[in-house]
């Protein structure tokens, strides 16, 4: 079977401010990756990003069977969307979330939305929109619990992400924000507690790899959050967590009703926090997760007796099931 990865880093676009766009891939771990799939018997090839393969669909050289997409794009709150719009176009079939699961799932305000609509507890919030002033932002942020995290509505790898622990500051932070990213501004109360992870991977709830797990670098640090630079650069691990069975099971069923309500494919990440009073709050899904070796995906992985390896290949096993694509 010919796999074609399709993936983006910022050298492929110009002119944009990479302090502002922190979630493509890097050339290392896409080399990676097709190292990893190349030695579970499959044929990769690397296509990049939406314009290359663009290029490829209309001069008919589009040599794959399946996409394996990571693409992010940038310049739409489409951005994410726009690749598998495209390969649907053209019938070909990819791994992972179409491009509606991934446009809605991009804009956090719409996802915790979806969220309350299953009576799935998120943290209070106050969404920020272009040209509010901001007096009439202050006003909302003094109505929220301090401190408050204050994030841009459709970026992604905790960018432009910052904690306040005063309306005041919160709220010229948001007017700074709406100016350089030019999109909502979410603004939740932050939940002092552990952060969490669901990964999942399945498409039926009977058969579904799912786990929940957390980075060992936060201990009882109430107010941890794992930002970008923890992200790119920081030294910790993924770990299994070993919750009360309650709290294990409200986290599971919580993440397979999101996975379906969004109608996500094959694969996604959901992301909680633990209030120190037991409280489970839900945060964001990603079904673009990065999937590098020692991550939250490859922990559970390991929990059920798989290598990294084979973890990527329950992936293309679960989209090819889905998609009725014999694995030769």
């Amino acid at each position: 079977m010919k796999i074609g990865i399709a993936y983006d880093t910022h050298e492929m676009y110009e002119h944009i401010d990479k302090t502002l766009h922190l979630d493509f891939a890097t050339e290392v771990a896409i080399a990676a990756l097709r190292t990893t799939i190349n030695s579970l018997g499959y044929r990769a090839t690397l296509l990049g990003n939406t314009q290359h393969i663009a290029t490829l669909l209309k001069n008919d050289s589009l040599d794959v069977d399946i996409v394996y997409n990571t693409v992010e794009g940038i310049g739409s709150r489409n951005r994410e969307g726009l690749l598998p719009a495209l390969l649907e176009i053209h019938n070909v079939p990819y791994i992972g979330t179409d491009a509606f699961g991934l446009s809605l799932t991009l804009d956090k305000v719409l996802t915790k939305l979806v969220a309350e609509r299953l009576r799935i507890q998120t943290p209070r919030h106050y969404a920020a929109e272009l040209l509010t002033s901001v007096n009439t932002i202050r006003e909302a942020l003094e109505k929220l619990k301090t401190p408050s995290i204050v994030k841009p509505n459709n970026q992604g790898n905790s960018s432009g992400i910052k904690v306040f622990d005063s309306a005041k500051e919160a709220s010229e932070y948001v007017c700074e924000a709406l100016e350089k990213y030019s999109t909502t501004i979410l603004c939740e109360e932050f939940i002092i507690g552990k952060e969490i992870t669901v990964p999942l991977i399945g498409n039926n709830a009977d058969s579904m790899l799912i786990g929940v797990t957390s980075v060992d670098i936060q201990g009882d640090n109430g107010y941890f959050w794992l930002d970008s630079d923890q992200k790119l650069y920081g030294d910790y691990n993924n770990i299994l967590l070993n919750l009360p069975d309650k709290q294990n099971k409200m986290l599971i069923a919580w993440s397979v009703a999101l996975f379906n309500a969004i109608g996500c494919r094959d694969f996604a990440r959901f992301d909680y926090r633990l209030a120190d009073d037991g409280a489970i709050y839900f945060i964001e899904v990603n079904p673009l997760p990065s999937l590098f070796h020692g991550g939250a995906f490859h922990i559970v992985g390991k929990s059920h007796r798989l290598t990294y390896a084979q973890t990527i290949d329950k992936i293309i096993q679960t989209a090819c099931d889905r998609l009725a694509i014999p694995r030769i």
